[in-house]
């Protein structure tokens, strides 16, 4: 998530495909977030959502 939150900075030439990218993404997978409530998923994979998730809401405040 580090990568995608770096990608997210203006001055980056590839911002648009990095939001468009994440925006695609949850569009297709709105429950993506809340797959964190289920064991299946790598710890990796959790940390990665995780910080979507939080990413989501601080946006919301």
């Amino acid at each position: 998530m580090a990568g995608t939150a770096n990608g997210l900075a203006p001055h980056y030439w590839y911002v648009d495909l990095t939001i468009h990218s994440l925006w695609s993404l949850l569009a297709i997978r709105p429950n993506l977030p809340v797959m964190l409530d289920g064991q299946e998923l790598p710890a990796r994979a959790r940390r990665e959502l995780d910080s979507i998730r939080y990413a989501i809401r601080l946006a919301e405040a």
